[in-house]
Order: C-alpha cells, then structure tokens, then sequence
C-alpha cells in the first residue's frame, strides 16, 4: 500500500483523549447520581458536533430530575481540565509518522476540534512537526459525518481521493470518508465498529502499528 496522501484524525485516533472525557461524563453523572452517563449517553455523543450532542444529552436525561444543560457543561468543563492536565498518545503514532515521513508520503489532519486547541495537543505530545496541512473544526462549515472536511483536504492536496487514505476511530469519520470517495482504514477506540462500517472502511485494525504492517 503506497497512498499519494494519508489524513489523520486526531482525538479517538492520534490521542487518547475519548477516554478521559469518557471519564469526565462518568465521574460528572454519579455526582448528580446518573449511573452510565459515561457509558451510554457519551458514547452516543462521540463524534457529533454541539447541537447534536445538546440534543442527545437532553433526550437521555429530561426524565432524571436534572438540568440537562448544566450536567454537559460540568462535563465539558471537567474534560477540559482532564485534559489539560494529561494526554496520552495512541500507540504505534509516532512509528507510523516515522514511517510516512521515511516514504515522503505528505501527511494532513482533518479533525472536529478547534484549530488552537489541536495545535496546542500536536505540540505537547511532540507531533505537530509531521504535518503538511491541518483543517480543523473551525475552518468547515459542516461536520462529519458529512465529507466537507475530507474534500476540502483533497482539493488542497490536488490528489485523486482514490489515491490518498483515511485514518479514523469513530463512525462518524468512517462515513465521511466513505462519502468523500476516499479508501478508509478504521482503528476503533471506544465504539466497536458495526457492519455499516466494515462496509464503508477497507480495513478493520487494533491499533496503528496494524496500519504500520500495511505498508509493509
């Protein structure tokens, strides 16, 4: 396998940062004395953009005798602060990028969160620097799992989006790629994948260093 152009998304895939804010929605839920919210509501949450994580938060819990608004926004604002005090790499990123760059396969991001605070997280954990491009949340008018942020990284590149590939843990980037028309290797993290996915992805690995054997 020898793509003209690999696109990275960034949380779920190069960072570890689903699980901490799995954690945040967890530790935020019992506190208010919501058994799962980690478990259920956030999982259902990965992926989307504000309204629709609003709206999803606001179904599950308008029954709990809580103030949905203020359960995500004790979320969002403990996440953050998980966050800030930690992040750890997905195994295999660094290898992989190491690999990329060996080969001279140009490389871009394509990620939902804000472009300051992605370059702030690239930075920290040393990763930035293996960058060619980076489109970020901020800079789309639509989210995943529309294909905007996919076809706007193929047309700054100017390659056939048959001929790059998308790195993605989340099935809402798994079906933005596929709705872009560009081959797509999905590693998990907290969401197993469903059959759409093993439809819509030309892969299925564990991990990075599976993707690393790929090229191999």
């Amino acid at each position: 396998m020898r793509p003209e152009l690999v696109i990275f998304d960034v949380d779920g895939l190069m960072l570890d940062t689903e699980a901490r804010w799995q954690q945040a929605w967890q530790e935020v839920g019992l506190k208010h004395g919501i058994a799962d919210l980690g478990y259920t509501t956030f999982l259902r949450c990965v992926g989307r953009n504000g309204q629709e994580v609003e709206q999803i938060v606001y179904d599950d819990l308008k029954e709990d005798h809580v103030e949905p608004q203020s359960i995500l926004e004790e979320a969002r604002l403990y996440g953050r602060q998980l966050l800030e005090e930690h992040i750890d790499p997905k195994p295999g990123i660094y290898e992989l990028l190491k690999l990329l760059d060996d080969l001279q396969i140009p490389k871009a991001v394509a990620t939902a969160t804000d472009r300051d605070l992605t370059i702030e997280r690239l930075q920290r954990l040393h990763l930035l620097h293996h960058f060619d491009y980076l489109l970020c949340g901020n800079e789309v008018t639509k989210r995943k799992p529309h294909p905007e942020i996919y076809q706007k990284v193929i047309h700054h590149f100017g390659v056939d989006s048959k001929k790059a590939l998308v790195l993605e843990d989340s099935v809402v980037g798994v079906e933005a790629a596929y709705r872009a028309d560009i081959p797509c290797i999905m590693v998990p993290d907290l969401i197993a994948p469903q059959e759409t996915q093993k439809q819509q992805a030309i892969a299925i690995v564990s991990s990075l260093h599976d993707v690393i054997q790929l090229f191999e």
